[in-house]
């Protein structure tokens, strides 16, 4: 480890020492509920998650750079790859135990080290992404250790939220709402997806957003048809539908918004999915409340599409999903999840009707975010929808 003192700053976008405190008691906790000796944590959420220092490599794919080693009962050691970082967290972070790595196919041994130095060589380690070159090497150095997968436990750890994070995913949905409606400002005949896309980004930026957790998708006609995931170079045309789902990031917590609307005036058929769609949205956000499990309100929204008789076209991916840090976090909105909801929860629901094999009519999608209160919900989003596409 370095031996040069620096100054002191606060993380970049920090969360505050309160929360701090907070996500690093919960963190033990959990490790010793747990009987575990400790966790090593190597997606970079994760990583950011349990220490709040700001690692370059939390972006939309993953790229291992970081990892976190929390023994129990011990502040977290990280592991970096970048020179630069060097500086970067003894200035912007509280991290005593910071060391740099080689290249990732040569982790186990780095890793080894410090597993050795705290003493974590013999019981239980939870780890939330382990590629097999380097479990295989650190079992050959520690064959006494033995790893769980950590993802259920991450799960109680992240899924009730603390107030402080609940103001601050409330903040995230709001810059993601300027993005949503920066995006139905852009939308005319002749502009090309990507530049809608970019004036999203561009305003939520400007208000505090640190970057888009996912590929802002601006899908038009045949686009929303088959829901693209990327906003292209089709230039958007008179009549079509236009599907907006985008997001933003507020000191590391994610905001994920959809809507749809349609360029000039729609047709019966467009504002057919677009109500069904809007229907599924609103008695799935009615179903939330504690003791209802994340599977009643997926079913809930696929038995409306189906009875409008889209049920060709429903989603085939869940209704909704957490939010947090990352951005699809568990547990998911889907058929088979019999997770109960918890006051404190935050989810994103969106249902969608896509009609595929019409590019004529196109798709609809409509996303909001809802928290789960004491006794029921409270939605977080407020962004209008479109009345040409409800009469």
């Amino acid at each position: 480890m370095p031996e040069l003192q620096f100054w002191k700053e606060q993380p970049s976008y920090y969360c505050g020492d309160d929360l701090h405190a907070a996500k690093q008691q919960k963190i033990q906790k959990a490790v010793e509920d747990h009987d575990l000796i400790g966790l090593l944590l190597i997606k970079s959420e994760a990583v950011r998650y349990a220490t709040d220092f700001y690692v370059k490599g939390y972006r939309p794919f993953m790229d291992p750079e970081y990892l976190a080693i929390i023994p129990r009962g011990a502040e977290p050691v990280v592991g970096y790859t970048s020179g630069s970082d060097t500086y970067r967290i003894q200035i912007r972070s509280d991290i005593k135990d910071y060391r740099k790595l080689s290249k990732t196919s040569d982790w186990a041994e780095s890793i080894v080290r410090i597993l050795t130095d705290y003493g974590m060589t013999d019981g239980l380690i939870g780890t939330d992404l382990l590629p097999f070159y380097l479990h295989d090497g650190i079992k050959q150095a520690l064959p006494r250790i033995e790893f769980v997968d950590v993802s259920d436990i991450w799960t109680e750890l992240t899924v009730v939220k603390h107030p402080v994070e609940i103001e601050l995913l409330t903040e995230a949905v709001r810059l993601t709402e300027i993005g949503i409606l920066s995006a139905i400002e852009a939308i005319k005949p002749g502009v090309r997806e990507y530049e809608v896309a970019a004036w999203a980004e561009y305003n939520m930026r400007k208000q505090g957003s640190e970057m888009t957790p996912f590929i802002t998708n601006i899908a038009s006609g045949i686009n929303s048809a088959i829901f693209e995931r990327v906003s292209t170079e089709k230039v958007i045309g008179d009549g079509e539908m236009v599907v907006i789902d985008l997001g933003c990031v507020w000191r590391g917590y994610t905001g994920d918004l959809g809507r749809t609307v349609c360029v000039g005036k729609p047709t019966l058929q467009q504002k057919a999915i677009y109500r069904t769609t809007h229907l599924a949205l609103q008695e799935a956000i009615n179903a939330v409340r504690p003791g209802v499990t994340c599977h009643d309100i997926d079913a809930i929204a696929r038995q409306v599409i189906r009875e409008e008789g889209y049920g060709k076209y429903e989603h085939r991916f869940s209704t909704g999903h957490q939010l947090g840090y990352g951005l699809h976090c568990e547990p998911s909105v889907n058929r088979g999840v019999n997770y109960v909801l918890k006051p404190g929860m935050i989810m994103a629901l969106e249902p969608r009707v896509t009609v595929f094999d019409n590019p004529e009519v196109g798709g609809a999608h409509l996303e909001d975010v809802v928290l789960v209160t004491e006794t029921g919900h409270r939605g977080l989003s407020k962004v209008r929808y479109e009345d040409a596409l409800l009469e």
